[in-house]
């Protein structure tokens, strides 16, 4: 999403230069608003919607209003912050709920990621009371640093009036009434209190009372009804069927309960393509109750079901209604509701909207709803209405505002449904805010060193197996696609740090000849837990720590490794092609004529259009050119050492083409063909295993009809007695007639001769050998005629 869509989904057309943060957006966390709030401030920035002349007023010292008042500020935008309290982060500030940054976007890669990743107001999950004093923290030394930037404590907004092209706003402070200008307002004034009905009025989920808590109940059969489905009913019904429940430890648990991905699978068919508000119960019991009983879970949630408490949960809709709370809650109570089915725990669904509430000496009971068809004429102990924030009274001074906006946001959620989507924090906003905080807010001691650290932080690619959804993962400011795709090419050196064993990486082997051949520009790190194995293949492979990359978690991508290494070897070896076609000579092969040094380079640029469009030709011609011994496919290892006697393979294959022509082939022996149905072998291989190439004296041993080799001039194979196999013309028999003695260029004083004479007799040294292994076959074929 660009900075004109961001704007335009943050403001109304009639009020320019009022903006909102997410009020009526979907799925809203404390994390999700942060991020909107410094995408809203990049956007405006980004824009130039800020003159230096500009004022702004930030109303609302939530997650949202303080993280933007901040962000503008680091850009130099003269911010003022209002807030009824005495301080930032007032609602969540002495909760002993759990705040956590990312859970709620299960099966997102990254989800039970601890740190919520922000380059400004970023913090840890922890109850909300430690979160927000750590965040105060930092909003005190950003605050102190910024001259720009003021916050006004105990000023509630009384009203909002356009006063010309800038807006008049109104607050009621302890000294009385206070009318201020400003050219720019963000309205991030939260949510609201939970909304009451009849005789109760909901405790507000981030300041829970003694209602429903881990301590056991005073009289056993306690009846409690829990009232809405989006995140917060489901997360209250968690807590009243768990024993001892704390959210993360018991998702953690949950999720520890399945061997392998099977659940996120589950979700993704559950899920995707389901419309907002669809009911998605058939759905979880077609998909994922299987997988529940196939893995035992439900037999392992039952030990930890709550037997002293009779729960009943309401909802005006569906209770799993897809889009009303995250994925992971949904299978959790799902399972929790199967599992007391199974233990014997009665938990009664009701459905229908509450019109009222009642409170009598039984304990309260509630209009509107249903058991089946049947009034519901009960009452119960405790009621927990999770009905939504009232958000028009919270917003009551702005009301105009608000009704326009939601009338503008509506229709844009239905027609872009990106914008309803978990907000993501892009890696140039993140950039620019982690700059910006170093530089402005860092003391002088450490920015230095903050710089450098960051600066090393872009460069770490980490490669891990996802906690969340048991999958591969990579994280870092760079994807490891772009990193194999630059490999040597790369500006500064990139550090890659595997936290998996080899055999669950499927590209283990191209990593390490990626390392290799990104000439020291790549360097491979291994965690200690599995540096052992990794030795193996990379001996003297550096120790890597514990994962600490705040970037965001993506699916790993390994497939361009392959294909990036092969890339990097034909840089490497065009390089040493031009070099010798520019100097007219290459070790050793010694000095090269111009004419067969210029039908050289055609012939290459050519054969280097047609291997780079078909990676896997590629990768068997090279593969060859490298190794002769392929019993295991063994391409290219990394080391530059062979990229010498590889390009003057080259040469002389393009050399011998200009007489004898040849063609790239992937085939099971050799990497070239020839004359319709021949195939040659051209390397720069000098050993096999700890042998010399010249050990191979047997034509069966090569199998091939003509050997090009730049790095040996010993190799003899001799014409042995025997017959062909089978008969024929000589076009369509050479693949059967392997058995006479293959057509060999190589490195011997009377090839170089040539290669530095005349280009008539290069071509007719060529023609010749070609020639005799043609008499060759002829003889093989005549003898088996007679």
């Amino acid at each position: 999403m660009d900075h004109v869509d961001l704007i335009n989904a943050s403001q109304t057309p009639s009020a320019k230069a009022v903006y909102f943060v997410g009020p009526f957006h979907p799925r809203i966390t404390f994390y999700s608003q942060q991020v909107r709030a410094l995408r809203l401030a990049q956007a405006m920035h980004g824009l130039d919607l800020v003159k230096a002349s500009h004022q702004i007023a930030v109303v609302g010292a939530g997650a949202a209003g303080s993280t933007l008042a901040c962000a503008l500020a680091l850009l130099d935008k003269q911010v003022t912050l209002y807030d009824p309290a005495s301080q930032i982060l007032q609602l969540q500030s002495a909760s002993s709920r759990l705040l956590h940054p990312h859970i709620y976007e299960w099966p997102t890669r990254g989800s039970l990621d601890d740190r919520a990743g922000l380059p400004v107001m970023d913090w840890s999950a922890g109850t909300g009371g430690i979160v927000c004093n750590a965040l105060r923290g930092e909003f005190s030394k950003i605050d102190v640093s910024l001259p720009n930037l003021t916050f006004r404590p105990s000023h509630k907004l009384v009203e909002i009036a356009p006063s010309g092209a800038a807006w008049q706003l109104t607050f009621g402070a302890p000294d009385g009434l206070q009318n201020r200008i400003f050219q720019h307002v963000v309205l991030a004034m939260g949510f609201g209190d939970e909304r009451s009905s009849g005789d109760v009025v909901p405790e507000d989920y981030w300041r829970p009372g003694s209602v429903g808590t881990s301590a056991t109940e005073p009289v056993s059969g306690a009846s409690y009804i829990v009232s809405g489905n989006g995140d917060g009913a489901l997360t209250e019904t968690l807590g009243l069927l768990v024993d001892g429940f704390e959210h993360v430890s018991f998702t953690r648990c949950f999720l520890g309960l399945f061997p392998g991905d099977e659940l996120r699978i589950a979700a993704d068919i559950i899920f995707t393509g389901a419309a907002f508000e669809q009911d998605i119960e058939v759905s979880l019991r077609t998909n994922l109750l299987p997988i529940l009983e196939m893995h035992s879970v439900l037999d392992r949630l039952r030990p930890m079901l709550r037997k002293d408490r009779v729960v009943t949960i309401n909802s005006s809709g569906p209770l799993f209604a897809a889009g009303r709370a995250s994925q992971l809650n949904h299978c959790m109570v799902f399972a929790l509701l199967e599992a007391a089915r199974g233990e014997g725990v009665t938990v009664q669904r009701t459905r229908g909207s509450v019109k009222d509430t009642k409170k009598t000496t039984a304990g309260t009971a509630l209009v509107g709803i249903s058991l089946g068809t049947t009034p519901y004429v009960g009452s119960f102990k405790h009621v927990v209405l999770r009905h939504g924030p009232d958000i028009e009274n919270r917003y009551a001074p702005a009301a105009t505002l608000l009704a326009d906006y939601k009338a503008h946001l509506t229709p844009l959620l239905a027609a872009t449904p990106g914008l309803a989507a978990p907000p993501v924090l892009d890696e140039a906003t993140f950039e620019l805010f982690e700059e910006l905080r170093i530089q402005k807010i860092a003391d002088y001691a450490s920015k230095q060193q903050q710089l450098v650290q960051a600066d090393e932080a872009k460069r770490i690619v980490e490669i891990l197996v996802d906690p969340a959804a048991h999958v591969l993962i990579e994280r870092g400011s760079k994807k490891l696609a772009e990193v194999a795709l630059a490999c040597e090419q790369l500006p500064k050196r990139v550090t890659i740090d595997i936290h998996v064993l080899p055999n669950q990486l499927p590209e283990a082997i191209d990593l390490v000849r990626l390392t290799r051949g990104s000439a020291g520009k790549i360097d491979l790190r291994a965690y200690p837990a599995v540096s052992t194995e990794w030795t193996k293949l990379l001996p003297g492979i550096g120790t890597a720590p514990a994962p600490t990359s705040v970037r965001a978690a993506q699916d790993y991508d390994g497939a361009q490794i392959m294909p990036s290494v092969d890339a990097c070897l034909m840089r490497a070896l065009d390089g040493r092609v031009q070099q010798a076609i520019a100097q007219g000579q290459t070790p050793p092969l010694g000095k090269l004529s111009a004419p067969l040094l210029a039908e050289v380079g055609k012939a290459w640029n050519s054969w280097q259009q047609i291997l780079d469009a078909n990676h896997t030709l590629r990768f068997d011609f090279l593969r060859w050119l490298a190794q002769v011994d392929q019993q295991a496919i063994s391409p290219w290892d990394g080391d530059y050492g062979s990229i010498q006697r590889m390009a003057n393979a080259l040469i002389m294959i393009m050399a011998a083409h200009c007489q004898q022509p040849f063609a790239p082939i992937s085939v099971e022996r050799g990497n070239l063909s020839f004359a319709t149905d021949a195939v040659a072998l051209g390397t720069g291989c000098e050993v096999i295993g700890s042998d010399p190439i010249s050990i191979r004296t047997e034509p069966d041993d090569w199998g091939v009809d003509a050997l090009i080799l730049s790095a040996s001039g010993e190799v003899d194979v001799r014409n042995p007695a025997g017959r062909v196999l089978d008969g024929g013309t000589i076009g369509t028999t050479m693949r059967a007639a392997r058995r006479v003695s293959p057509a060999i260029i190589q490195n011997t004083g009377y090839w170089r001769t040539r290669l530095a004479g005349d280009l008539a007799q290069w071509k007719e040294a060529v023609a010749e050998e070609f020639a005799a292994l043609r008499q060759r076959q002829d003889d093989q074929l005549n003898g088996v005629s007679k």
